[in-house]
């Protein structure tokens, strides 16, 4: 009997060692934590060079092992850039707006501001779709120039800024195009007017004014018509659009304006429209 007990014993000291010895085999070691020296220059590397999908894999590293140091703020901000080079706005923008929320007081942060305004730029759409995103980009640009005034940034962001106004003031005459069409006067008028006060530095002003010679002389407000056609023909004698313009009002006893006074286009069609 005790040789019995002996046996049991051994059996299961036997078992229970090829038990552990199984268990230990299927225990997941610790990951090893690559010092965060070497892991930032390895990620700045894959990303000079390139390589983003393993330099953004790299900086997320940074930021769940480092999320404490400045490195951190880098990383995120890298990340961003990367996802911005690569044609990924909406995850660019995902990342800039947690750096904002992570590091308000960061530095960088016009540099963020900025990277932001370019992002809703790359994403506006042409003048006949939805311009959600020039309107986003209109007031983040402007929100940039006022804010960092002295920057490189703001400078980049007002020789642009004409470019948003075109795409605004683009969509406004596609709908003044299309009422117009369908003969719907007033609300051809108003689109019409938004960009004649809004949009007077854009490449659609000198359209603008002669679509509004021709709805006035259509319906018959001649006196309306003439002054639109003067001051189209006081600012842009040259153009087609003039051109177009005479021949409807010039057997009204049109005389085209001469350049004999020192107001600006808005203070003119800022007295005619009120």
């Amino acid at each position: 009997m005790k040789n019995f007990s002996v046996t049991i014993i051994l059996i299961l000291a036997s078992f229970f060692l090829i038990n552990c010895s199984s268990k230990n085999e299927n225990l997941i070691k610790p990951k090893k934590t690559i010092p965060l020296e070497l892991l930032y220059k390895e990620a700045y590397k894959n990303f000079e060079q390139g390589k983003y999908q393993d330099a953004v894999e790299l900086f997320q590293e940074v930021e769940k092992n480092y999320g404490y140091t400045e490195w951190a703020a880098k990383a995120l901000l890298l990340k961003s850039y990367i996802y911005y080079d690569s044609s990924r706005y909406v995850e660019a923008l995902e990342n800039l707006k947690n750096f904002k929320k992570l590091y308000s007081g960061n530095s960088e942060l016009a540099y963020v501001e900025y990277l932001i305004a370019i992002c809703l730029f790359e994403q506006i759409n042409i003048s006949a779709r939805d311009q959600t995103n020039t309107r986003l980009s209109f007031q983040q640009f402007n929100k940039v120039i006022k804010n960092y005034p002295n920057t490189p940034y703001a400078e980049d962001l007002k020789l642009k800024l004409d470019l948003i106004n075109d795409q605004l003031a683009g969509k406004e005459m596609y709908v003044a195009r299309y009422y117009q069409k369908r003969e719907k006067w007033l609300a051809a008028l108003k689109r019409l007017t938004n960009i004649l006060e809004k949009y007077q530095t854009t490449i659609y002003i000198e359209e603008a004014l002669h679509r509004m010679v021709e709805i006035h002389y259509k319906i018959g407000n001649i006196e309306a018509a003439k002054k639109y056609a003067s001051i189209l023909g006081y600012n842009f004698n040259d153009s087609d659009w003039f051109k177009k313009s005479y021949t409807i009002v010039v057997d009204k006893d049109f005389v085209v304006q001469q350049k004999n006074t020192k107001k600006t286009l808005r203070e003119k069609l800022k007295a005619l429209i009120n």
